[in-house]
């Protein structure tokens, strides 16, 4: 069956289950693309943010940080803008205002998904009953024992298909979710990992 041809069978909640399901489409794309650690914390970067601030050059991390404008970069040059004093308690203080700023960013649209996953069911439940309760239209109105055919196969079709959409849309977008927010806490532990290495090595 032609997938236009489903969505007008299954009215007006069709309509609305096939807007949620591109923008989680949409919102899984975007989250495959930016979450990744290899991207967002380049080990070469925090070599060299880390050798810097070793040595106490923190004027050239600065720079690095200036010049690469990453997560984690972007993360540490914030934080050395707003240290005050260079003292290890300071910095951690910092970087940890800072890294949840980022991570704002990085979270954006995963409670979207999440109530997307949430409510497809429901949708679909409600164009379940919108459904039978044509069926039951149909039957009661109808001349003989089951109404008008056509019409009591139109009900039926949005009953169920409503049902499968909703379940259809809800369970990558669970699935999607469930992964991200575990790639969403590794990033979050190598961020602190990352912070503590570079507080240590503040002179």
């Amino acid at each position: 069956m032609d997938i236009l041809v489903i969505i007008q069978k299954s009215g007006v909640v069709g309509y609305t289950l096939l807007g949620l399901s591109v923008i989680s489409t949409a919102i899984i794309i975007e989250k495959m693309f930016t979450l990744r650690i290899s991207k967002l914390i380049p080990p070469d970067d925090v070599r060299l943010i880390v050798e810097f601030i070793s040595d106490g050059n923190i004027a050239d991390a600065v720079e690095v940080c200036k010049r690469k404008r990453g997560f984690i970069s972007s993360i540490v040059l914030e934080t050395l803008r707003n240290i005050g004093t260079p003292t290890k308690e300071n910095f951690l203080s910092s970087f940890e205002v800072a890294a949840r700023k980022k991570f704002l960013e990085l979270e954006r649209g995963m409670a979207f998904l999440a109530t997307i996953a949430s409510i497809s069911p429901f949708l679909g439940l409600i164009g379940t009953v919108l459904g039978m309760i044509k069926i039951f239209g149909v039957l009661t109105a109808g001349t003989s024992s089951i109404g008008n055919p056509q019409q009591l196969s139109a009900g039926i079709s949005e009953a169920l298909l409503t049902t499968v959409m909703g379940l259809l849309i809800a369970i990558p977008a669970t699935i999607a979710y469930n992964v991200f927010q575990k790639k969403l806490d590794l990033i979050a532990t190598e961020v602190e990992s990352i912070g503590v290495l570079i507080a240590n090595n503040l002179k």
